[in-house]
């Protein structure tokens, strides 16, 4: 499983290939992996932050 530093110097890599007049790796598929990459981390920033964001189930007692 790779940290979320990993992920973010992948990401860097990505976009400056995808910024590169002559790379081999354009297209769609970049772009996918980009915005999947993308996805990825907003997600663990969403579900990593605040833990008291998070919510608790809590079953009601009926007495």
């Amino acid at each position: 499983m790779l940290s979320t530093d990993q992920k973010k110097l992948i990401l860097a890599v990505l976009r400056k290939e995808k910024g590169r007049l002559l790379s081999g790796f354009k297209g769609k598929t970049l772009d996918k992996t980009i915005a999947d990459l993308s996805q990825m981390l907003r997600n663990e920033v969403v579900n990593d932050s605040d833990p008291d964001k998070t919510i608790e189930w809590k079953r009601s007692k009926k007495k």
